[in-house]
């Protein structure tokens, strides 16, 4: 008898407490939740893009429209080899157009210049190219996506221009801001840098709240680094156009950096006027965004093979400091401390070194890897064949 009034007590516990809550009203949730609705239905039907599909056209027919803008932007996704094949198709038509062209490139940064001519007049080789550029330590991506373009620009003795700011101001202003700055530095700032574009603002804004890996914490530092790499880019763009009047130039950046016109192209052309079509590969459908937006699809590209390693540079020295999974170098023996001497023979010096010699290897290649190892009783030098992968 016990045992059942205590079932029945527990079986309305639950309902008691229940009952005590104050309940919510039924349509306030409804309103909510219909409001809600609504609003997305709102932001959809503005957002959607109609594409009248006998208005497209081909590469060629697009040609024929742009061959007679003095610039023609033309944004990527750093890492869609397709994306570089546009670029390198767009920059051959103008060529066989028997256009004067130069061509523009975000990858490369200023200080050297000298080098870049050097390259493309075919006084130095590629080896010396890459090394004088420090493209591996100050662009990164794998040289094979841009490596078409530079041959053929060397082949054709077509002028590359390095757009971009100093690595060094760049990345102080994105930790600490312009006021950050020493005179000297200060001194490769572009003039009138233009900061009222606020919708381009809130477009940077959302980017960067979604990007905590960013590692600024200050969005207006964020900001004022941005709007220098545009500023400085679009200053490269007049200055050598003002030295070359008779050149029609192909700019290469990123889709972000053209978008709109707000990042590059509306900033030259405050500071020349010059007419200029925007091209966009993979870009999202929206109004003004570009004059024209390319689906190029995706496509394999070449890639350099890779040791599988962690690499730092200490006191002229390049050390294994890990590897990556399945690691074909861990599984040969070598050991994070190792300090790698050579490959098959070439020295290695620094990190650059490396991936230069790797630009003219496959993946599944053999090459043997000389290390020095430091032990107990003194450090000795080891070789180890590596399978590329």
């Amino acid at each position: 008898m016990l045992s059942g009034l205590l079932l029945i007590i527990f079986l309305l516990l639950p309902c008691v407490a229940y009952a005590s809550q104050p309940m919510q009203p039924i349509t306030d949730y409804r309103l909510e939740v219909s409001f809600n609705i609504q609003t997305s239905r709102q932001e959809l039907l503005k957002e959607t893009m109609a594409v009248q599909i006998s208005t497209l056209e081909t590469l060629p027919e697009m040609m024929e429209r742009v061959v007679v803008k003095k610039i023609v932007y033309v944004g990527e996704n750093h890492i869609q080899f397709s994306n570089h094949v546009m670029e390198l198709e767009v920059i051959k038509d103008l060529h066989r157009r028997r256009r004067t062209i130069a061509i523009g490139m975000e990858m490369f940064q200023k200080p050297f210049q000298k080098v870049l001519d050097e390259y493309t007049e075919g006084k130095i080789d590629e080896r010396e190219f890459l090394k004088g550029t420090q493209y591996f330590k100050r662009w990164g991506f794998d040289y094979n996506l841009y490596r078409p373009i530079l041959l053929f620009a060397r082949s054709e003795k077509i002028p590359v221009v390095a757009l971009n700011q100093r690595q060094e101001i760049v990345d102080k202003v994105f930790r600490r801001g312009l006021d950050s700055l020493s005179e000297e530095e200060s001194k490769f700032v572009p003039s009138g840098m233009d900061f009222s574009d606020d919708v381009y603002k809130e477009r940077l804004k959302k980017i960067f709240q979604e990007h905590e890996d960013f590692g600024a914490r200050d969005f207006n530092f964020f900001y004022q680094a941005q709007i220098l790499w545009d500023e400085t880019m679009a200053e490269s763009i007049d200055e050598f156009l003002k030295t070359h009047p008779s050149y029609q130039m192909v700019v290469l950046a990123g889709n972000g950096h053209l978008s709109y016109g707000s990042g590059i192209p509306k900033r030259t052309a405050r500071r020349n006027g010059y007419d200029y079509a925007i091209i966009l590969n993979g870009a999202d459908l929206k109004k003004d965004i570009a004059d024209y937006v390319l689906f190029p699809g995706s496509i394999p590209g070449e890639t350099s093979p890779k040791l599988m390693v962690l690499l730092t540079e200490k006191r002229g020295r390049v050390e294994i400091a890990g590897f990556a999974p399945e690691s074909n170098s861990e599984k040969a023996g070598m050991r994070v401390g190792d300090t790698i001497l050579s490959i098959d023979h070439t020295p290695i010096h620094e990190i650059d070194d490396l991936k230069i010699d790797l630009l003219s290897r496959k993946k599944g290649e053999k090459v043997k890897v000389r290390v020095l190892r430091k032990g107990f009783f003194g450090s000795q030098k080891m070789d180890f064949e590596v399978v590329l992968q």
